[in-house]
């Protein structure tokens, strides 16, 4: 004989479903066979169930089950693994389907990246086109500035030929006045020769000679007048060839400007040509690329084809598969009623007389004095008072309600370590990357306070070192002339200074885009305020200010100003 166990103890499971398990597998025994399982039996008066290891069973009531039912479960079993099977032979379908969903994806994939390679250069050829256009407009607008270079050069010429003329016949003018005033001068003198001598004999002729006089003042005017209008014309003339001269530079220029133009058309032409070829090849590409799909999206229909069929058998199959499970299950809860009924009544029969029913088969019919004795027993345990049936269920419900809760517990706690470990790591980050932004903006205020105050010295300092997060922050600021102290004992003017010195190298660290300045420079003075607009104006390169302002300094720096008028009060 030989025995291998109870049921309970040669299985492994978890500990929390050790009542479950006993309850289930706690009285039934497993043997090596139906000889040594019948021994078994009559050992322990079929007080267990007992199980060979070819799936016999014997009943506590006494009852032997095996045969037809192991032959069902291994048909049931076979059917099983043909399914297991077939599941394997999806499972490779399903791989293989996989496999060409991912070929067409990267051929869908490529022919995407093709198609987008084909817009770039298709964008590139409309931009080349755009710069081709573009340089072409600047070729005829060049051309055209030289056409009216060319006609400015030879109207200059024709007023140059024209004052030329003008000035020859200055010039004649010139020398015949010249001559004239030359005999004037003659007769001239040779009146004044004869007034010197007839001055004294005829005092009436004096008139004359002052007429005579002023005669000759205003030829001299005159000429000195039509000397005056040479010179202006040589100077007209000097700058006429001047502009001639640079009209004459800034045609050669814009005729250098045209042939470089006429290279870079070239090379563009050329970058055309070689992007044409691209465009070409790219449809080339494109449409190998849709052949491959097409030829791609017939197989995948094939294969579609196949794992359909497949399919339909493998459901034709579950179908059997379902039907003998519903058949077996029936036979299951028939079984399992009937047992649960042998079991009552003997149950009942150990409850009620203490016996099994091999041992009450021994005895003999039950006489009065026996009935007699029994009911005296039943009225005894009906005296024991009432039991509590559920005293279990609750004792079970209580202790499954205690290790959930329990369960939570140690969840909060491991969560609790979690987030506070957490907390500690962003912290200690919080405080590096504190102090680096910190030392940043030091340096960019330290910078820009000298800038603005024209010299000087400031720094930021941490209060408490061991707490940077929420320790206070100390301005030491020494401005030109004066000794290094604390923000607080500065002028009005000094601390908004030192104030707009701060707020610069914040935004010097991240600079924003936009910034709006509410009258921060009102209490300094007009120097500090143009040092102020001048620092303004320089940090606008990089953000746009929109500044509300009443001081002139500021406004004269500013690229728009518009004006805000309160037409109803408290109304801007």
């Amino acid at each position: 004989m030989e025995l291998f166990g109870v049921a309970s103890d040669l299985i492994s499971y978890d500990k929390k479903y050790e009542a479950i398990i006993q309850n289930l597998l706690g009285r039934t025994l497993v043997v090596n066979d139906m000889d040594t399982a019948v021994l078994v039996a009559k050992k322990f008066k079929y007080a267990f169930r007992i199980v060979t290891k070819d799936g016999d069973i014997v009943n506590s009531s006494g009852q032997m089950t095996g045969g037809s039912v192991i032959k069902k479960t291994t048909s049931i079993l076979s059917r099983s693994r043909e399914i297991s099977e077939l599941e394997k032979v999806v499972i490779e379908l399903k791989k293989k389907l996989e496999n060409t969903e991912n070929e067409l994806y990267e051929y869908k994939k490529s022919v995407e990246s093709a198609l987008s390679e084909f817009e770039e250069v298709t964008i590139k050829l409309q931009q080349v086109n755009i710069e081709l256009a573009t340089e072409a407009q600047k070729m005829k607008e060049i051309d055209n500035n030289i056409e009216r270079y060319q006609k400015k050069i030879s109207l200059l010429k024709g007023e140059k030929e024209k004052l030329e003329e003008g000035l020859l016949e200055f010039k004649k003018n010139i020398d015949e006045i010249s001559d004239l005033i030359k005999k004037a001068e003659d007769e001239n003198n040779e009146m004044q020769r004869v007034v010197d001598e007839f001055s004294e004999k005829n005092k009436e002729q004096q008139e004359t000679m002052n007429d005579l006089n002023s005669d000759i003042v205003d030829l001299r005017i005159s000429v000195s007048s039509f000397d005056e209008s040479a010179v202006s014309i040589d100077e007209m003339i000097e700058m006429i060839d001047e502009e001639i001269n640079n009209c004459i530079k800034n045609a050669e220029n814009r005729m250098l400007e045209r042939e470089k133009l006429l290279e870079e058309n070239k090379s563009l032409e050329e970058k055309i040509i070689e992007l044409e070829d691209a465009v070409n090849n790219v449809d080339k590409i494109s449409k190998d690329a849709e052949e491959k799909v097409l030829e791609l999206k017939n197989q995948r229909e094939g294969k579609n084809a196949e794992l359909n069929e497949i399919e339909s058998g493998i459901e034709n199959e579950f179908k059997t598969l379902e039907i003998l499970r519903d058949q077996n299950t029936k036979l299951d809860i028939r079984k399992s009623k009937l047992e649960s009924d042998i079991e009552t009544i003997q149950n009942k029969m150990w409850e009620d007389y203490e016996t099994t029913v091999n041992t009450a088969q021994n005895y003999a019919e039950v006489t009065n004095t026996t009935a007699k004795e029994v009911d005296n027993l039943k009225n005894e345990i009906r005296n024991l008072g009432p039991i509590n049936v559920s005293a279990i269920d609750e004792f079970k419900a209580l202790k499954d309600r205690y290790d959930f809760l329990n369960t939570q517990k140690t969840d909060l706690e491991e969560s609790e370590k979690s987030l506070n470990k957490i907390i500690d790591d962003m912290i200690d980050l919080m405080k590096i990357q504190f102090a680096e932004q910190f030392d940043l903006i030091n340096k960019n205020f330290t910078e820009v306070f000298t800038e603005l105050f024209g010299g000087g010295y400031a720094n930021l300092r941490i209060a408490d070192e061991a707490n940077i997060l929420e320790s206070g922050i100390e301005i030491d600021a020494q401005p030109p002339g004066k000794k290094l102290q604390s923000m607080m004992l500065l002028s009005g003017g000094e601390r908004a200074l030192t104030a707009i010195a701060l707020l610069f190298a914040i935004l010097k660290l991240n600079p924003s885009p936009f910034c709006i300045l509410d009258e921060i420079e009102a209490a300094l003075d007009d120097v500090n305020v143009y040092r102020y607009a001048d620092y303004l104006k320089k940090f606008s390169e990089k953000t746009q200010f929109l500044v509300i302002t009443h001081r002139k300094g500021t406004q004269e720096v500013a690229n728009t100003i518009y004006g805000v008028t309160m037409q109803e009060h408290g109304i801007s």
